[in-house]
């Protein structure tokens, strides 16, 4: 795929993105200043503001193009000998180059791995995701992908699932390409820039060119990469949240079953026929002393248990900014309190 074709598509695949109509020819699409307003505010992500968005003065064309080059220098990238007036008349040569120098820009300005600039970083991504896999040895971005097999490595090592790297014929550059090609277009979004022949058949693959479709790579695979930690973390949410709620349940059901206790121990001692004779109060006395060190005992120490329980309950709801927990009528903590008291009283 010629140079030129090259970035045609690559811009056409940004403009389709959000439902804009594709460039037919680059340098004349781009003389009235719309499409590259257009371009610049996806790529950008950014608005610049008002402009003409039918021109047919050349002054409006020309103060469109101008709110594009000063949106351009905004973000620090160097344009020189190009001016307004370039674009309004479709200078070939200046166009492309500005066209390519914002592609790269703002296709790789945001890669960083090791603090190393964009392109440097982008191939040490390569490098290191590519490690494992013995035929593939990337240097640059020309000769190292010719054969195919770095396209296929990087697919491999994030989805395995969408091709058999191992089963690959490694001598065969040509299929290699086109597969990952392929795959990459199909289950990743990444839109195919290059033909098979402009890497595995070119003297020497132009390296621009196959930066910038790498690039897509990494963008495809950093997200899914977010996207898999944003579900663990969701996970993990999800399980802590399950835990918080089983001790929710777990305190509610305690407390019911420890003021129902209560409440039938009351129960028992007002039924209970006290008879004014040794041998009934000694009965009695053995009885209540067993109880206070047996199941009076037990009670405390679930009191207790359950007092630490509700503690650790709203210390995790405070940690995920979750309101306190606040348990049924008749098993919050002062209701339990109120049993006790009445038990004590009792007693």
């Amino acid at each position: 795929m010629p140079v030129v074709l090259n970035i045609v598509c690559r811009v056409n695949a940004r403009l389709a993105e959000n439902s804009l109509p594709p460039l037919n020819n680059i340098c004349t699409d781009f003389s009235d200043g719309t499409a590259l307003i257009h371009l610049l505010e996806i790529i950008g992500d950014a608005s610049l503001g008002r402009f003409n968005h039918n021109p047919r003065m050349r002054i409006q064309k020309v103060e469109n193009v101008n709110l594009a080059l000063d949106f351009i220098r905004s973000r620090n990238i160097s344009l020189t000998n190009i001016g307004a007036e370039d674009i309004v008349d479709s200078n070939h040569k200046l166009i492309l180059g500005m066209i390519w120098i914002i592609i790269l820009r703002f296709t790789i300005e945001d890669i960083n791995e090791e603090g190393l600039s964009a392109m440097d970083g982008l191939l040490l991504w390569c490098q290191r995701k590519t490690a494992p896999y013995k035929e593939v040895d990337v240097t640059n971005f020309s000769y190292s992908w010719q054969d195919g097999l770095a396209f296929c490595a990087l697919i491999h090592r994030h989805r395995p699932d969408l091709l058999d790297y191992h089963a690959l014929d490694k001598r065969d550059a040509h299929g290699n390409t086109a597969l990952a090609f392929e795959v990459a277009e199909r289950y990743l979004g990444i839109p195919q820039l290059l033909d098979v022949e402009d890497v595995v058949d070119a003297a020497k693959p132009d390296e621009r060119s196959v930066m910038t479709y790498v690039a897509q790579y990494f963008h495809a695979f950093s997200s899914l990469s977010k996207a898999e930690t944003a579900g663990r973390r969701l996970g993990k949410f999800a399980d802590v949240m399950q835990s918080v709620y089983d001790m929710q349940h777990d305190y509610e059901a305690r407390v019911g079953r420890l003021i129902s206790a209560i409440h039938t121990q009351q129960g028992d001692w007002r039924r209970t026929h006290f008879e004014a004779v040794y041998a009934s109060a000694r009965t009695l006395s053995d009885a209540f002393e067993k109880y206070k060190g047996g199941i009076k005992r037990t009670w405390t120490d679930e009191k207790i248990e359950l007092d630490t329980l509700l503690g650790n309950i709203q210390t995790k709801r405070v940690t995920y900014n979750l309101a306190p927990f606040v348990p049924k009528p008749g098993l919050t903590p002062r209701d339990l309190e109120t049993a006790w008291n009445e038990l004590a009283a009792a007693e």
